[in-house]
């Protein structure tokens, strides 16, 4: 399996370098203020980067622990719980706000996803990774997010 992860590490590397050339046509901005092109600049970097990491662990030795092909009449259920919990947040959005019902949605998906985690992982991931999610948008980037019962 060490040929194809390089290879499609390439396309993926190829793909970002196009993604950042194409964005570097479009007025970056500032920091403060970002342009139309800097966020497709900032996701080319980051899926360069991944792309990169993703070739030289390909090259460097066998792939980290590989699973077997997906077995469907395991994973059924999981892939449903996290279709449904998928659905109930697009519904709970405006209800809830975006902090709460974020929150809400991964620890419900770090604790009974696809792979489960512990309790305490699955609280402090949402928290961290719902309150990193406002702090970009809602402050950083100053769009408006569903305020919900909270109110904001």
């Amino acid at each position: 399996m060490k040929k194809p992860d390089r290879t499609s590490s390439l396309v993926w590397l190829g793909f970002a370098i196009l993604i950042c050339v194409e964005s570097l046509r479009l007025p970056l901005g500032s920091l403060r203020e970002p342009g139309p092109g800097f966020l497709p600049l900032l996701v080319g970097g980051i899926l360069a980067g991944l792309s990169t990491i993703s070739f030289v662990q390909a090259r460097m030795g066998s792939p980290a622990d590989r699973q077997g092909p997906w077995d469907a009449s395991k994973r059924w259920k999981n892939l449903l719980g996290v279709l449904f919990s998928l659905l109930t947040y697009a519904l709970a959005l405006e209800t809830l706000g975006f902090l709460l019902a974020t929150f809400l949605l991964l620890v419900f998906l770090f604790r009974f996803g696809m792979e489960s985690q512990r309790w305490t992982w699955a609280i402090a991931g949402g928290a961290i990774a719902s309150l990193c999610c406002y702090v970009v948008f809602e402050l950083w980037l100053r769009t408006q997010l569903p305020g919900g019962i909270l109110g904001f």
